[in-house]
């Protein structure tokens, strides 16, 4: 199954369609669980630091 969600789609948009894929019979979801990847990532590091370090290193 695939489901299209626009780059500008609201939150409530993503919110359904996940939804939506958790609501069908685990034998037609083969083993993925979209819920593991919503949300905001932990990160240990503030993200301007993280990126300024690593493009540091590009040079």
């Amino acid at each position: 199954m695939v489901i299209r969600i626009p780059k500008d789609a609201p939150a409530s948009a993503v919110d359904e369609a996940l939804k939506q894929i958790a609501s069908q019979p685990k034998k037609a979801r083969k083993g993925f669980d979209p819920k593991k990847y919503a949300g905001k990532i932990k990160f240990p590091v503030d993200g301007l630091t993280y990126q300024k370090q690593v493009r540091d290193e590009w040079q």
